[in-house]
Protein backbone atom coordinates (compact mmCIF):
# COMPACT_ATOMS: atom_id res chain seq x y z
CA UNK A 1 0.00 0.00 0.00
CA UNK A 2 2.45 2.53 -1.06
CA UNK A 3 -0.02 4.69 -3.01
CA UNK A 4 -2.92 4.40 0.40
CA UNK A 5 -5.89 2.30 -0.39
CA UNK A 6 -9.64 2.70 -1.43
CA UNK A 7 -12.79 2.20 0.47
CA UNK A 8 -15.69 0.52 -2.59
CA UNK A 9 -18.78 0.00 -2.68
CA UNK A 10 -20.26 -2.29 -5.15
CA UNK A 11 -23.76 -2.77 -6.28
CA UNK A 12 -25.45 -6.03 -7.89
CA UNK A 13 -27.32 -9.29 -7.93
CA UNK A 14 -25.05 -11.83 -7.07
CA UNK A 15 -21.44 -11.77 -6.31
CA UNK A 16 -20.50 -15.12 -6.59
CA UNK A 17 -18.59 -14.56 -9.84
CA UNK A 18 -16.99 -11.38 -9.04
CA UNK A 19 -15.18 -14.13 -5.63
CA UNK A 20 -14.01 -16.38 -8.11
CA UNK A 21 -12.36 -13.66 -10.41
CA UNK A 22 -11.23 -12.07 -7.30
CA UNK A 23 -9.46 -15.34 -5.97
CA UNK A 24 -8.06 -16.25 -9.71
CA UNK A 25 -6.87 -12.38 -10.14
CA UNK A 26 -5.46 -12.44 -6.84
CA UNK A 27 -6.61 -8.96 -5.60
CA UNK A 28 -5.64 -7.57 -2.52
CA UNK A 29 -8.83 -6.93 -1.33
CA UNK A 30 -9.50 -6.88 2.45
CA UNK A 31 -12.68 -5.85 4.52
CA UNK A 32 -15.34 -7.49 2.52
CA UNK A 33 -18.57 -7.44 3.91
CA UNK A 34 -21.93 -8.42 1.72
CA UNK A 35 -25.09 -6.77 3.29
CA UNK A 36 -28.05 -7.76 0.64
CA UNK A 37 -27.44 -6.11 -2.34
CA UNK A 38 -24.28 -3.97 -1.38
CA UNK A 39 -20.77 -5.28 -0.73
CA UNK A 40 -18.22 -3.30 0.94
CA UNK A 41 -14.54 -3.66 0.42
CA UNK A 42 -11.09 -2.21 0.75
CA UNK A 43 -8.41 -2.32 -2.00
CA UNK A 44 -4.78 -0.78 -2.52
CA UNK A 45 -4.55 2.11 -4.28
CA UNK A 46 -2.34 0.80 -7.54
CA UNK A 47 -5.04 -1.78 -7.83
CA UNK A 48 -8.21 0.02 -8.21
CA UNK A 49 -8.34 0.30 -12.35
CA UNK A 50 -7.99 -3.65 -12.51
CA UNK A 51 -11.21 -3.77 -9.79
CA UNK A 52 -13.05 -1.30 -11.88
CA UNK A 53 -12.52 -3.20 -14.88
CA UNK A 54 -13.65 -6.62 -13.42
CA UNK A 55 -16.57 -4.87 -12.35
CA UNK A 56 -17.39 -3.68 -15.73
CA UNK A 57 -16.82 -7.13 -17.18
CA UNK A 58 -19.40 -8.47 -14.85
CA UNK A 59 -21.81 -5.88 -14.69
CA UNK A 60 -21.11 -4.75 -11.44
CA UNK A 61 -21.84 -1.02 -10.46
CA UNK A 62 -18.12 0.09 -8.50
CA UNK A 63 -18.29 3.28 -6.43
CA UNK A 64 -15.39 4.48 -4.58
CA UNK A 65 -16.28 5.58 -0.73
CA UNK A 66 -13.36 7.17 0.74
CA UNK A 67 -9.61 7.30 -0.22
CA UNK A 68 -7.04 6.65 2.59
CA UNK A 69 -3.10 7.25 2.96
CA UNK A 70 -0.09 8.63 1.58
CA UNK A 71 -1.53 9.53 -2.05
CA UNK A 72 -4.44 11.66 -0.54
CA UNK A 73 -2.41 13.28 1.77
CA UNK A 74 0.33 14.07 -1.49
CA UNK A 75 -3.05 15.17 -3.46
CA UNK A 76 -4.12 17.39 -0.87
CA UNK A 77 -0.69 19.12 -0.30
CA UNK A 78 0.39 19.66 -4.11
CA UNK A 79 -3.17 21.21 -4.72
CA UNK A 80 -2.23 24.03 -2.41
CA UNK A 81 0.32 26.26 -3.75
CA UNK A 82 1.41 28.56 -1.63
CA UNK A 83 1.91 25.65 1.12
CA UNK A 84 4.34 23.72 -1.46
CA UNK A 85 5.99 27.39 -2.31
CA UNK A 86 6.58 27.81 1.39
CA UNK A 87 7.87 24.33 2.29
CA UNK A 88 10.01 24.55 -0.57
CA UNK A 89 11.25 28.03 0.56
CA UNK A 90 12.20 26.73 3.82
CA UNK A 91 14.03 23.70 2.60
CA UNK A 92 16.15 25.44 0.61
CA UNK A 93 16.85 28.19 3.29
CA UNK A 94 18.31 25.51 5.47
CA UNK A 95 20.46 23.93 2.85
CA UNK A 96 21.51 27.38 2.45
CA UNK A 97 22.12 27.83 5.46
CA UNK A 98 23.92 25.02 6.29
CA UNK A 99 26.46 25.20 3.76
CA UNK A 100 27.11 28.55 5.19
CA UNK A 101 29.71 29.91 7.78
CA UNK A 102 27.51 30.98 10.58
CA UNK A 103 29.97 31.32 13.44
CA UNK A 104 33.85 30.90 13.91
CA UNK A 105 34.94 28.35 17.13
CA UNK A 106 39.00 29.35 17.93
CA UNK A 107 40.43 26.99 20.29
CA UNK A 108 42.74 29.21 21.93
CA UNK A 109 42.55 31.39 25.28
CA UNK A 110 44.89 34.14 24.25
CA UNK A 111 43.19 37.26 23.03
CA UNK A 112 45.69 38.35 20.55
CA UNK A 113 45.63 35.37 19.16
CA UNK A 114 41.65 34.79 18.16
CA UNK A 115 42.22 38.53 17.23
CA UNK A 116 44.90 37.88 14.80
CA UNK A 117 43.00 34.65 13.68
CA UNK A 118 39.65 36.34 13.06
CA UNK A 119 41.92 39.26 11.03
CA UNK A 120 43.85 36.71 9.12
CA UNK A 121 40.65 35.09 8.08
CA UNK A 122 38.87 38.46 7.02
CA UNK A 123 41.64 39.42 4.53
CA UNK A 124 41.43 35.84 3.08
CA UNK A 125 37.65 36.72 2.33
CA UNK A 126 35.99 34.36 4.58
CA UNK A 127 33.64 36.05 7.18
CA UNK A 128 29.94 35.52 8.25
CA UNK A 129 27.94 34.25 5.46
CA UNK A 130 30.75 32.74 3.11
CA UNK A 131 30.49 29.88 1.57
CA UNK A 132 31.59 27.27 3.12
CA UNK A 133 32.71 24.48 0.14
CA UNK A 134 34.25 27.91 -2.01
CA UNK A 135 36.81 28.14 1.17
CA UNK A 136 40.02 26.36 0.33
CA UNK A 137 41.07 25.07 3.36
CA UNK A 138 44.69 24.36 3.11
CA UNK A 139 45.79 27.42 1.79
CA UNK A 140 43.65 29.54 4.60
CA UNK A 141 45.52 27.06 7.19
CA UNK A 142 49.16 28.24 5.35
CA UNK A 143 47.80 31.73 5.88
CA UNK A 144 47.14 31.20 9.53
CA UNK A 145 50.61 29.52 10.05
CA UNK A 146 52.22 32.31 8.23
CA UNK A 147 50.74 35.45 9.59
CA UNK A 148 49.33 35.11 12.96
CA UNK A 149 52.23 35.89 15.62
CA UNK A 150 52.51 33.52 18.78
CA UNK A 151 51.32 29.86 16.96
CA UNK A 152 53.22 27.19 15.22
CA UNK A 153 50.30 25.30 13.64
CA UNK A 154 46.89 26.14 12.42
CA UNK A 155 43.81 23.51 11.56
CA UNK A 156 40.56 24.00 10.44
CA UNK A 157 37.51 21.59 10.67
CA UNK A 158 34.17 22.17 9.59
CA UNK A 159 31.01 21.06 12.15
CA UNK A 160 27.93 21.82 10.54
CA UNK A 161 28.11 25.75 9.60
CA UNK A 162 30.59 26.11 12.08
CA UNK A 163 34.15 26.48 11.10
CA UNK A 164 36.70 25.13 14.43
CA UNK A 165 39.95 26.93 14.01
CA UNK A 166 42.68 24.77 15.92
CA UNK A 167 45.94 26.03 16.72
CA UNK A 168 49.68 25.41 18.86
CA UNK A 169 50.31 27.86 20.43
CA UNK A 170 54.29 28.66 20.58
CA UNK A 171 56.00 28.01 23.75
CA UNK A 172 58.39 29.40 25.91
CA UNK A 173 61.07 31.07 24.69
CA UNK A 174 60.27 31.36 20.76
CA UNK A 175 56.90 32.88 22.09
CA UNK A 176 58.53 35.59 24.40
CA UNK A 177 61.29 36.30 21.00
CA UNK A 178 59.39 38.77 19.72
CA UNK A 179 59.75 40.77 22.96
CA UNK A 180 62.19 43.36 22.40
CA UNK A 181 62.70 44.68 25.78
CA UNK A 182 66.10 43.76 27.75
CA UNK A 183 65.72 41.72 30.61
CA UNK A 184 67.61 39.80 33.63
CA UNK A 185 67.09 36.13 34.88
CA UNK A 186 66.29 36.53 38.53
CA UNK A 187 66.06 34.11 41.43
CA UNK A 188 62.92 32.95 42.42
CA UNK A 189 64.36 30.39 45.21
CA UNK A 190 67.10 30.53 47.76
CA UNK A 191 69.07 27.70 46.67
CA UNK A 192 72.68 26.36 45.20
CA UNK A 193 73.27 26.70 41.72
CA UNK A 194 74.06 23.33 40.12
CA UNK A 195 74.16 23.91 36.59
CA UNK A 196 74.06 26.71 34.54
CA UNK A 197 73.48 27.32 30.45
CA UNK A 198 73.32 30.83 29.00
CA UNK A 199 72.38 31.26 25.36
CA UNK A 200 72.53 35.07 26.14
CA UNK A 201 73.19 37.32 28.77
CA UNK A 202 76.21 38.41 31.34
CA UNK A 203 76.98 35.12 33.87
CA UNK A 204 76.59 37.29 37.36
CA UNK A 205 76.54 34.42 39.63
CA UNK A 206 79.01 30.99 38.88
CA UNK A 207 78.28 27.44 39.55
CA UNK A 208 78.68 26.16 43.30
CA UNK A 209 77.43 29.32 44.74
CA UNK A 210 74.33 30.34 47.05
CA UNK A 211 71.95 32.47 45.75
CA UNK A 212 68.81 34.39 47.76
CA UNK A 213 65.09 35.05 45.66
CA UNK A 214 65.88 38.41 44.29
CA UNK A 215 69.74 37.74 42.77
CA UNK A 216 70.54 38.92 39.54
CA UNK A 217 71.80 35.06 38.05
CA UNK A 218 72.58 36.48 34.12
CA UNK A 219 72.50 40.20 34.16
CA UNK A 220 70.90 41.86 30.54
CA UNK A 221 73.31 44.64 31.11
CA UNK A 222 76.49 43.49 29.80
CA UNK A 223 79.74 46.22 30.63
CA UNK A 224 82.63 45.39 29.01
CA UNK A 225 85.92 47.62 29.24
CA UNK A 226 88.96 47.80 26.77
CA UNK A 227 92.34 49.29 27.82
CA UNK A 228 95.05 50.85 25.69
CA UNK A 229 98.14 52.59 26.78
CA UNK A 230 98.34 56.35 25.38
CA UNK A 231 101.82 58.49 25.96
CA UNK A 232 102.59 55.91 28.69
CA UNK A 233 99.64 56.59 30.34
CA UNK A 234 96.58 53.87 30.67
CA UNK A 235 93.03 54.50 29.07
CA UNK A 236 90.24 52.63 29.69
CA UNK A 237 87.29 52.54 27.47
CA UNK A 238 83.80 51.21 28.88
CA UNK A 239 81.45 50.08 26.84
CA UNK A 240 77.59 48.85 27.89
CA UNK A 241 75.26 47.08 25.83
CA UNK A 242 71.81 45.34 26.60
CA UNK A 243 70.52 42.17 26.14
CA UNK A 244 67.69 39.41 26.38
CA UNK A 245 69.00 37.07 29.17
CA UNK A 246 67.88 33.23 27.87
CA UNK A 247 68.77 30.74 29.37
CA UNK A 248 68.48 27.46 32.42
CA UNK A 249 69.94 28.55 35.67
CA UNK A 250 69.03 24.66 37.58
CA UNK A 251 69.76 23.84 40.90
CA UNK A 252 68.74 22.56 44.40
CA UNK A 253 66.30 24.51 46.53
CA UNK A 254 63.89 23.98 50.05
CA UNK A 255 60.01 24.64 49.70
CA UNK A 256 58.01 24.45 53.04
CA UNK A 257 54.09 24.47 52.32
CA UNK A 258 51.47 23.63 55.62
CA UNK A 259 48.24 22.18 54.21
CA UNK A 260 45.06 22.25 57.09
CA UNK A 261 41.81 20.22 57.31
CA UNK A 262 39.38 21.28 59.98
CA UNK A 263 37.15 18.30 61.65
CA UNK A 264 34.00 19.83 60.95
CA UNK A 265 33.99 20.18 56.98
CA UNK A 266 31.36 20.66 54.24
CA UNK A 267 31.23 17.81 51.89
CA UNK A 268 29.20 17.52 48.85
CA UNK A 269 26.59 15.00 48.44
CA UNK A 270 24.82 13.13 45.71
CA UNK A 271 21.05 12.73 46.37
CA UNK A 272 20.31 10.35 43.54
CA UNK A 273 17.53 12.49 41.81
CA UNK A 274 17.84 12.82 38.05
CA UNK A 275 16.05 14.97 35.58
CA UNK A 276 16.66 16.23 32.35
CA UNK A 277 16.06 19.24 30.42
CA UNK A 278 16.13 20.07 26.71
CA UNK A 279 16.66 23.55 24.64
CA UNK A 280 16.46 24.02 21.08
CA UNK A 281 19.47 25.67 19.84
CA UNK A 282 19.70 27.70 17.16
CA UNK A 283 23.26 28.66 16.10
CA UNK A 284 24.70 30.18 19.74
CA UNK A 285 21.01 30.69 20.93
CA UNK A 286 19.23 28.37 23.56
CA UNK A 287 15.62 27.91 23.72
CA UNK A 288 14.04 26.31 26.90
CA UNK A 289 11.97 23.58 26.28
CA UNK A 290 10.76 23.64 29.50
CA UNK A 291 8.53 25.65 32.02
CA UNK A 292 9.85 25.38 35.06
CA UNK A 293 13.99 25.36 36.35
CA UNK A 294 15.14 22.94 38.92
CA UNK A 295 15.97 24.44 42.50
CA UNK A 296 18.85 23.49 44.00
CA UNK A 297 22.47 22.45 43.10
CA UNK A 298 22.84 19.90 39.60
CA UNK A 299 25.90 18.50 37.92
CA UNK A 300 24.89 19.01 34.11
CA UNK A 301 25.82 16.89 31.16
CA UNK A 302 25.32 18.26 28.19
CA UNK A 303 25.27 16.48 24.54
CA UNK A 304 23.49 18.03 21.13
CA UNK A 305 22.25 16.75 18.42
CA UNK A 306 21.86 18.28 15.25
CA UNK A 307 18.53 17.89 13.17
CA UNK A 308 18.91 16.44 10.14
CA UNK A 309 16.83 17.17 6.77
CA UNK A 310 17.20 14.83 3.64
CA UNK A 311 20.82 13.52 5.10
CA UNK A 312 22.02 17.51 5.49
CA UNK A 313 22.72 18.70 8.91
CA UNK A 314 20.69 21.65 9.61
CA UNK A 315 22.25 24.47 11.85
CA UNK A 316 19.65 24.13 14.65
CA UNK A 317 19.00 20.63 16.45
CA UNK A 318 18.55 19.95 20.46
CA UNK A 319 20.50 20.30 23.41
CA UNK A 320 19.75 17.77 26.45
CA UNK A 321 21.17 18.42 29.29
CA UNK A 322 21.20 15.43 31.77
CA UNK A 323 20.75 16.80 35.21
CA UNK A 324 22.07 15.02 38.90
CA UNK A 325 21.02 16.88 42.07
CA UNK A 326 23.87 17.00 45.13
CA UNK A 327 23.80 19.39 47.91
CA UNK A 328 26.37 20.52 50.69
CA UNK A 329 25.79 19.03 54.16
CA UNK A 330 28.36 19.55 57.39
CA UNK A 331 30.36 16.21 58.13
CA UNK A 332 32.44 15.44 61.21
CA UNK A 333 35.68 13.70 60.63
CA UNK A 334 37.49 11.40 62.75
CA UNK A 335 41.29 12.15 63.38
CA UNK A 336 41.91 9.68 60.95
CA UNK A 337 39.82 10.75 57.96
CA UNK A 338 41.29 14.37 58.73
CA UNK A 339 45.02 13.12 58.60
CA UNK A 340 43.85 11.19 55.21
CA UNK A 341 42.39 14.30 53.78
CA UNK A 342 45.31 16.51 54.77
CA UNK A 343 47.76 13.95 53.10
CA UNK A 344 45.68 13.92 50.07
CA UNK A 345 45.99 17.50 49.65
CA UNK A 346 49.84 17.52 49.74
CA UNK A 347 49.37 14.73 46.67
CA UNK A 348 47.33 17.01 44.86
CA UNK A 349 50.16 20.03 45.80
CA UNK A 350 52.68 17.78 44.29
CA UNK A 351 50.93 16.31 41.01
CA UNK A 352 49.92 20.20 39.96
CA UNK A 353 52.66 22.61 41.22
CA UNK A 354 56.02 20.08 41.42
CA UNK A 355 55.37 18.30 38.59
CA UNK A 356 58.09 20.24 36.68
CA UNK A 357 60.91 19.86 39.58
CA UNK A 358 62.25 16.80 40.99
CA UNK A 359 61.23 15.81 43.92
CA UNK A 360 64.70 14.71 46.05
CA UNK A 361 63.51 14.90 49.74
CA UNK A 362 60.60 15.02 51.38
CA UNK A 363 59.25 15.22 55.05
CA UNK A 364 56.00 16.10 56.65
CA UNK A 365 55.11 16.72 59.87
CA UNK A 366 51.81 16.36 61.07
CA UNK A 367 49.85 18.09 64.00
CA UNK A 368 46.74 17.61 65.35
CA UNK A 369 44.60 20.55 67.40
CA UNK A 370 41.31 20.22 68.79
CA UNK A 371 39.72 22.02 65.40
CA UNK A 372 41.57 19.93 62.82
CA UNK A 373 44.58 18.45 61.56
CA UNK A 374 47.55 20.43 59.91
CA UNK A 375 50.99 19.06 58.07
CA UNK A 376 53.56 20.73 57.21
CA UNK A 377 56.14 19.56 53.98
CA UNK A 378 59.55 20.23 53.18
CA UNK A 379 60.58 19.97 49.93
CA UNK A 380 64.12 19.40 49.10
CA UNK A 381 63.21 20.19 44.90
CA UNK A 382 65.74 20.44 42.11
CA UNK A 383 65.08 22.81 39.25
CA UNK A 384 64.73 25.93 37.59
CA UNK A 385 65.78 28.57 40.20
CA UNK A 386 65.25 31.56 38.08
CA UNK A 387 62.84 33.60 35.64
CA UNK A 388 63.14 36.33 32.94
CA UNK A 389 62.51 39.78 34.47
CA UNK A 390 62.38 42.68 32.03
CA UNK A 391 64.11 45.92 32.45
CA UNK A 392 63.96 49.87 31.25
CA UNK A 393 67.34 51.27 29.73
CA UNK A 394 68.14 54.55 31.64
CA UNK A 395 68.59 57.08 29.56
Amino acid sequence: MIFGYTDYIITGDSFTKFYRRVMSDKLPVRKMCEKGEKLSLRIPAEHCKALEKLCGELGLDCTPAKRHGSFVLAKRFFGRGGLVIGTAAVMLSCVYLSNVVVRFDILSDDESIRKGVMSVLKAEGIETGTYIPSIDLIVTERALKQNVEGISWAGITRKGNTLIIDVIETEGDAKRDSNRYPSNLVACENGVIEKVEVFDGQLKIPVGSGVAKGDIVVGGEIVTSKSSWVDGKESIETKTSYARSKGRILGTFERTVTFTQPFEDTAETMTGKNDTKRFFTVFDADIPLFISKPEGYWKNQQSYTPLSLFGLEMPFGITTCDLEEYKFSQTTLTEQQALDAVHHKAFLYEENFLSDYEIKGRQAEDKVTENGVSTTVTYTLYGELCREVEFFIKK
